[in-house]
Order: C-alpha cells, then sequence, then structure tokens
C-alpha cells in the first residue's frame, strides 16, 4: 500500500463524515459538511501530490492529519460538554448534539491514526 491511498482514502472518509453529519443530524451540520468536505479535498489533493516524491508534501501529508487531531478533538470535546449539559427533558436536540460528538471524535481518531501510519512508512 501507498501512503498517497492512506491519503485518498481519508480524504473520503472526511468527505463521508460532512455528508453523514447532515444525513444524520440535518442541515444545522452545515458546518460538519463543509469542515468535512474541505478538509476531505485537502487530504485528496495532498495525496495526489505524494504520487510523485517530494519531501516538503511528504511533511505537510503528516502535519495535516495532526493539525486536523487538534481541531476535531477541539470540537469533540465542546460537543461533548454541550451533550453532558442537556437532557432529553430539557432539550429536544440532544440527540443531534450526541450524534456531533461521536462523528466528530472519530475524525480526531482517524486523524491521528493517519498520522502515525504515515510516520510508519517514513520510517521503514
Amino acid at each position: 500500500m501507498h501512503v498517497y491511498n492512506l491519503l485518498f482514502g481519508y480524504g473520503a472518509f472526511l468527505m463521508a463524515c460532512g455528508i453523514m453529519a447532515v444525513v444524520l443530524i440535518g442541515l444545522k451540520a452545515k458546518t460538519a459538511l463543509a469542515s468535512g468536505g474541505i478538509s476531505g479535498i485537502i487530504a485528496l489533493t495532498i495525496g495526489f501530490y505524494l504520487r510523485e516524491p517530494n519531501p516538503s508534501i511528504q511533511i505537510i501529508s503528516i502535519i495535516f492529519p495532526l493539525l486536523l487531531f487538534g481541531v476535531f478533538a477541539w470540537r469533540s470535546y465542546k460537543s461533548f460538554l454541550n451533550v453532558l449539559s442537556l437532557s432529553v427533558a430539557q432539550h429536544p436536540d440532544v440527540a443531534g448534539k450526541t450524534i456531533a460528538f461521536l462523528i466528530i471524535s472519530l475524525m480526531a481518531v482517524v486523524s491521528i491514526m493517519v498520522a502515525l501510519i504515515q510516520l510508519l512508512f517514513l520510517a521503514g
């Protein structure tokens, strides 16, 4: 397996998460759609440029998912705080907030895994 395939899969995963958020939550998840779509396109673009040996792109391909991990971890934390502050009796949107938390958390975990896998490829 080539590292660029990892980035292609990562980009598709990010875009799918954005779409899944809109499908499950509705148009209130337009931020998730935008962040998943934009970061997915960037990951696909990095994967495209990784097909040629270029040390700068290799570094970018590792830094990008690490940055996204930071963003998604922060958003996951904020979503989790929102879920904790809501209860089904108090707020009808608790299900949507919980789904958002789970999707963002999944994106954070996959982001750190992509960065670590790339580091293993570079070391090996």
